[in-house]
């Protein structure tokens, strides 16, 4: 079984498994749209020298006219709604969706979007996190940045459709995120792997408090802690967040990463509690009530969060919501690696800046793999009782409402089932029509490769 460190993985090299070169002028697709010009031209002073000049050109040309006007367009974000952004709180309890890419976890999220009480990034959020607010009446001029499908599994694309707010940070931090890897992937292996965990769960490090309790790792690694503070809405101790790296790039980009998530969760949780008071206004004002509470601060919404890479990510989030609840959805390794690479070799052209070997994308897949589960393995038992389930994909393909229904019994929301079973079926059966993709079989010496690498996952997760 491959072990990754901190500085590399080891174990046997996958065998060739080919990617096609295409879509070399596409601009659509491109998840790089929304970003602003600070953010852009930090992107370029820290990675330029590695952009592919000769091959894309016009995609940093299209990305700085972008980067201009989506500046115009955050300044109106800023002047109306920066104040109330900043003192909005957060809900204590979110749930985390989790999964590799490629398990099921944009099915579950579109399933549970469907709950009117979670509030969460919307495609046109993710893609626009500066200025989404003052841009989202308009934003049906700016589809034809979309295709109407998604190019890794013809599912349905629309700015409405949930997304992963890994996206956003990525757009506001500019690239310090792992999704930078899709616009500079041979940038993966010495750099943007470490910003799976950043150092602070798994192989690469362990979450600390500094007031002497441990969540493990040697006393060496604490006298080179970096501690970052909690945002006091998030948990309920409202204890420090450290995390265990001697690699200064990483650290300074943990402090980013924090600083970006938890804005832009303030951001959408603004956005669904100032539509909610506008709807009540309106509803009071028609006469249907008789006392107003239009002007009353309600409760913020649950969170409904996915990014894949956030698996990797849990003892993060142990500390930072300590009350929230997680969803871990799994599938067969070769399924897994056939659907990764499909979607590398349908989707990843759109957004590089820098065109990858056929190695380095199979590295990209087989370490993040690797990572993910290692690190969600390593904390796994620290979720309080009650507020973990673990799915499989193929129990989630053919039995969706039961498994929703395990999902609401375990977390105690059986009476919320109750009242949303006929939304959920409905969402269902608007799926009849989809067409799952089918993959080509993997070669005896790949299939060997992958089962030896993931041999860990694979006999832990229950598949042969």
């Amino acid at each position: 079984m491959d072990r990754c460190s901190g500085q590399g993985c080891s174990g046997s090299p996958l065998p060739p498994y080919h990617y096609i070169r295409k879509h070399r002028w596409a601009i659509k697709l491109n998840f790089l749209s929304g970003i602003t010009l600070v953010p852009w031209l930090t992107l370029l002073f820290r990675h330029g020298h590695s952009i592919d000049w000769l091959t894309y050109p016009h995609r940093v040309l299209f990305l700085s006219f972008m980067a201009v006007v989506n500046t115009f367009m955050a300044f109106f974000d800023w002047l109306l709604f920066s104040r109330a952004i900043a003192a909005q709180p957060l809900h204590p309890e979110p749930v985390f969706i989790l999964g590799h890419p490629r398990t099921g976890t944009t099915h579950i999220h579109n399933l549970l979007a469907n709950d009117p009480r979670f509030a969460f990034a919307t495609t046109f959020h993710a893609g626009f996190p500066s200025s989404f607010l003052s841009l989202e009446p308009a934003r049906g001029l700016l589809s034809g940045l979309l295709e109407r499908q998604r190019p890794m599994d013809n599912m349905a694309l629309h700015w409405d459709l949930p997304a992963e707010d890994e996206i956003a940070v990525n757009l506001l931090t500019g690239g310090d995120s792992p999704y930078l890897a899709l616009v500079f992937p041979r940038l993966w292996r010495p750099l943007l792997r470490s910003y799976l965990t950043f150092g602070a769960s798994g192989q690469t490090g362990t979450v600390h408090s500094v007031s002497g309790e441990r969540g493990g790792g040697a006393e060496p690694a604490r006298e080179r802690e970096q501690v970052l503070v909690v945002p006091r809405e998030a948990g309920s101790d409202n204890k420090p967040v450290s995390e265990a790296t001697d690699d200064p790039r990483v650290s300074a980009a943990f402090r980013r990463w924090l600083a970006a998530f938890t804005w832009f969760m303030r951001k959408v949780t603004y956005r669904y509690v100032r539509t909610n008071r506008v709807r009540n206004r309106n509803h009071n004002q028609r006469g249907q009530h008789g006392v107003s509470h239009g002007d009353q601060a309600p409760q913020p919404p649950m969170l409904l969060i996915k990014s894949p890479v956030h698996t990797a990510r849990l003892g993060i989030w142990l500390r930072l919501y300590p009350r929230a609840r997680f969803i871990f959805i799994h599938r067969h390794p070769l399924e897994v690696f056939q659907s990764a690479a499909n979607m590398a070799d349908t989707y990843y052209w759109y957004t590089y800046l820098q065109r990858p070997t056929d190695q380095v994308t199979n590295d990209f897949i087989m370490d993040q793999y690797d990572i993910m589960y290692k690190s969600y393995m390593s904390e796994r038992e620290r979720v309080p009782a009650g507020r973990l389930v673990e799915v499989g994909f193929s129990e989630l393909e053919s039995d969706p409402l039961g498994v929703l229904r395990r999902i609401y019994h375990q977390f105690g929301w059986d009476e919320q089932y109750d009242m949303l079973t006929s939304r959920f079926r409905s969402y269902v059966v608007s799926l009849a029509d989809f067409k799952k993709n089918h993959f080509n079989s993997l070669s005896p010496d790949v299939e060997a490769v992958i089962r030896e690498r993931w041999a860990e996952s694979s006999k832990a997760l229950g598949y042969t």
